[in-house]
């Protein structure tokens, strides 16, 4: 009864999950690398991939409470006991791809493969290269605390294009709560002025948004800031009080080590949704931001665009403009010619040394695995064999004795000849029923056979169990 309530326990503890892992971009990067021309590159980064695969098998198979369902292509499929294997086990999985492609893999787990598949669905499009999981337990939870965060590129200490900005952000993103103006400079020694050139614009943005509350907007009249009176609607003014309650923080980026900085915003091991607006960003640095973001599998990279002659004043504010028709909020990386495109980093891709270093050790690994089954499939033909040899010298003995009695040699020499006969013909009979694909009761092909028979079935349950 202890045995029971023991292997009971044992059974609930254990908490069975699915994680389904898929290459971001994969073929986007192959196709864009051959439209390129480079025609050796996209083949290494064919072979980093199946590399890449072979390895997150190993480690899979290595790992307790862990089984491999699928693996193919970029896609991994696992069941896996959560209460061994936790996040980090998931994003291992997703170093060890990007390791060997130098490209981002993503992960949906949950409870099912259906809904391990609906996850892996909603993280890349909200956040390539993360992990989403959810449960019956945290499903519900995850969804109501998943946020947006919002980093605005900007240049200027004039408040109204990046009130526009986050103003369009809160009413078009949910759960939009934090919200960080950043600056980029060249020169590490102007980090202390850049902080406070942000920390004035912080400020003018919330005065800003006091006197649109107010219906007041701060104007140079004659060389003079006045305070006008504006005609604001109350549900605009409501939209902008709304504003105030967002966190504003500021941060400065060294250009010198930008792809460093640009990481340390966006590395978190929450699930959240990435803004990236760069209308006011620095021509020189705009291509730069860019491709790093995109790189990094970032496609949520903004420009705020007026549609109308600019007046410099209240009327260029957002509650004074309609989406769509006065203004926009443009997607730069899903333009006709940047849609479904990703940028690879040509370092990241294998070289042709690591590539035949590796290609030799996943030869190395296939050919011991080759020795293995072989050595099984011998054993298993020596085994048999040997029970066969057992019973024909159980038969001798017996046959010798049956000799040693009175009257055995003439019940024994007509039971040989229609026992050898007999042997014979089930043997020819065989043959002709399978084909020729019958093993021989020769001993000596019955040995082949029986080893050919082993390693067969090994073959087809290493394949069988791949794609489980």
């Amino acid at each position: 009864m202890q045995l029971l309530i023991n292997s009971l326990s044992k059974f609930e503890l254990r908490t069975v999950r699915y994680a389904f892992f898929d290459g971001d971009n994969i073929g986007n990067a192959i196709e864009n690398l051959l439209n390129s021309g480079r025609v050796k590159e996209a083949t290494h980064l064919s072979e980093s991939i199946k590399l890449a695969i072979f390895q997150i098998e190993l480690f899979i198979r290595s790992r307790k409470g862990a089984e491999l369902i699928i693996a193919g292509g970029d896609d991994v499929l696992i069941k896996y006991d959560a209460t061994v294997n936790d996040y980090a086990f998931l994003q291992e999985v997703l170093n060890i791809f990007n390791n060997f492609t130098g490209l981002s893999m993503s992960c949906g787990a949950g409870d099912s493969v259906n809904q391990a598949i609906t996850n892996l669905m909603s993280v890349k499009q909200q956040n390539k290269g993360g992990v989403l999981l959810t449960s019956e337990g945290i499903g519900t939870q995850n969804a109501s605390m998943k946020q947006t965060k919002l980093y605005i590129f900007v240049t200027s200490e004039i408040p109204d294009p990046y009130i526009n900005v986050i103003a369009h952000c809160n009413a078009n993103y949910r759960s939009l709560s934090q919200v960080t103006l950043v600056g980029i400079t060249e020169d590490r020694g102007r980090i202390p002025t850049e902080i406070g050139k942000l920390e004035r614009l912080r400020q003018n943005i919330s005065d800003l948004l006091d006197n649109l509350c107010r219906s007041k907007y701060p104007k140079k009249v004659d060389d003079q800031l006045t305070l006008l009176d504006i005609q604001i609607e109350p549900a605009d003014r409501q939209r902008y009080d709304d504003l105030k309650r967002l966190t504003l923080e500021t941060k400065v980026l060294d250009y010198q080590i930008l792809g460093e900085e640009i990481s340390s915003l966006i590395r978190s091991t929450d699930s959240f949704k990435y803004i990236f607006d760069v209308t006011a960003v620095a021509k020189s640095y705009l291509v730069d931001v860019y491709t790093i973001l995109r790189f990094k599998n970032i496609s949520d990279i903004y420009s705020f665009e007026l549609f109308k002659k600019r007046d410099f004043d209240e009327r260029d504010l957002v509650h004074n403009l309609i989406y769509r028709k006065t203004y926009g909020f443009t997607c730069l990386a899903e333009t006709p010619h940047t849609e479904n495109k990703i940028i690879v980093n040509e370092t990241s891709i294998v070289t042709e040394n690591e590539f035949n270093r590796l290609q030799a050790d996943f030869s190395m690994l296939e050919n011991e695995r080759n020795s293995l089954e072989d050595k099984i499939a011998n054993d298993f033909a020596i085994f048999w064999s040997l029970s066969y040899l057992g019973v024909l010298l159980f038969l001798f003995a017996f046959s010798s004795w049956i000799i040693a009695q009175p009257g055995g040699w003439d019940w024994l020499e007509p039971t040989i000849y229609i026992v050898t006969f007999a042997w014979f013909l089930l043997n020819f009979l065989l043959q002709i029923v399978f084909g020729g694909k019958a093993p021989s009761l020769n001993p000596k092909d019955l040995f082949l056979s029986l080893k050919n028979w082993k390693k067969k079935k090994l073959v087809r349950t290493r394949l069988a169990d791949a794609k489980k």
